[in-house]
């Protein structure tokens, strides 16, 4: 099976921490079969284990950005809990929008460039 996006990202933050994916696992209590089936695609990453990686990452001083987005591509779903109505709708409303490449690219940017704003706050 093919890696993931979320799988690649971890993968290079492993390499870059020089931590085995079988020492990963074992610090999180899981099979090494486990964590590379998150890598892989082969089982869903619960937004607790996304944190869980973050923050095992995190304590190595390694970041990864934007694993959350990541982990919610290689799943092929999005969770709407917790979002405001008008905000369930605009994501389900972009999901099923044809865009451009030019707009999807100018969509990109917008979300960067509020996402950078949140983080200052």
């Amino acid at each position: 099976m093919k890696i993931t996006e979320f799988g690649k990202a971890v993968r290079k933050a492993r390499l870059d921490a020089e931590i085995s994916l079988a020492q990963m696992a074992e610090a999180l209590g899981v099979s090494p079969a486990f964590l590379s089936g998150m890598e892989t695609g082969r089982k869903k990453i619960a937004s607790d284990w996304v944190a869980k990686i973050q923050s095992f990452l995190d304590d190595r001083g390694v970041r990864v950005e934007g694993l959350a987005v990541k982990a919610d591509v290689s799943n092929q779903t999005v969770s709407l809990e917790g979002l405001s109505p008008a905000h369930q709708m605009l994501v389900a409303g972009f999901a099923r929008t044809s865009l451009t490449s030019d707009e999807m690219d100018n969509l990109k940017k917008l979300l960067e460039a509020a996402n950078t704003e949140k983080e200052k706050r």
